[in-house]
């Protein structure tokens, strides 16, 4: 286990064991000394077993993963050296976490289906929407900032992903402006990002209290109300965070869900990944609803990166 107290905020740490067993507790500290790190092969006429080859010959030792085909885990030293490769550069590898690619897997994309990112910056999880989607279908990328947009057009760009509308709006006003018109929805919520923190880099908790969390939670209650509304009856919507906090994950859940403005149900999901752990059933006194045993809680655990994943079927 690594020692991680004089850099971490230690309000951070104190609510660690409330809310992880000991043993995802020391895979989190571990995971703040060192994330892992995953590529994405983009190229559809690259096989994993070609890269593999590739990489192996340029002194880089990859390993395949079992629910992802099309994904690979990377010694995490080898990030420079995997930047600098053609392949990279030239966009027919993305690097990409684990976790991340969970959630647009947990949505269940099919060609034909019509999909809505509800905050789609930096555009990974919107490039792999559209290939799961096999460019047949609607696809919407939302952002509310000019400058994030212009970075995910150029992320599809490098990686060759055509047929995106890419959308900027408020995306708590989406399920006024878009009723009814999804099959699938992806809301990554904007979140305090306690599943991105690293004690090498400051940036990632300089700014991480408490109140932050509250006020994180207001906002996804309203993302989250909007996107279902966004939802055609029969459609999915997947709520994901790179947080650990129960105030943004199962109680914006269970806060939206007492009222939700259309009917859904919460869905089990099938992803055989590892770190895989059930919601937190109670919270602060506060006993959850029954549904928790549905959602998903990611631990630092085989190349992955803590994580939450929720799905929601709107029923009528």
């Amino acid at each position: 286990m690594t020692d991680v107290s004089n850099d971490i905020p230690a309000a951070f740490l104190e609510r660690l064991p409330l809310i992880l067993q000991p043993d995802d507790e020391s895979r989190m500290n571990d995971f703040m000394a060192g994330r892992p790190l995953s590529i994405r092969i983009v190229d559809p006429n690259l096989g994993t077993d070609e890269v593999q080859v590739e990489l192996e010959a340029a002194g880089l030792s990859a390993s395949s993963v079992d629910w992802m085909p099309s994904a690979l885990a990377v010694r995490p030293a080898d990030r420079r050296r995997l930047q600098d490769l053609p392949l990279a550069r030239d966009g027919r590898l993305f690097i990409q976490s684990l976790s991340s690619m969970a959630a647009v897997v947990a949505l269940d994309v099919q060609p034909g289906l019509d999909v809505l990112d509800c905050c789609a910056a930096p555009g990974g999880k919107t490039a792999l929407v559209r290939m799961k989607q096999d460019g047949q279908g609607i696809l919407v990328a939302n952002d509310l900032s000019r400058n994030r947009i212009r970075k995910m057009e150029r992320v599809l760009e490098r990686l060759g992903v055509t047929g995106v509308d890419l959308h900027q709006q408020a995306a708590e006003t989406l399920g006024g402006s878009h009723e009814a018109c999804f099959d699938r929805v992806l809301l990554d919520a904007p979140c305090s990002g306690e599943g991105l923190f690293q004690v090498s880099l400051p940036s990632t908790w300089a700014d991480w209290e408490t109140g932050k969390i509250r006020r994180l939670a207001r906002l996804q209650k309203r993302l989250l109300r909007s996107a279902l509304q966004t939802l055609r009856p029969g459609g999915v919507l997947v709520y994901s965070t790179c947080t650990l906090a129960p105030e943004e994950n199962e109680l914006v859940l269970a806060d939206v869900l007492g009222r939700p403005p259309v009917p859904v149900v919460v869905e089990p999901i099938d992803l055989p990944c590892a770190g895989r752990r059930p919601g937190i059933t109670s919270w602060d006194g506060t006993m959850l609803p029954e549904w928790t045993r549905h959602v998903i809680r990611i631990v630092p655990e085989g190349d992955m990166s803590p994580f939450f994943l929720a799905r929601l079927r709107r029923t009528a």
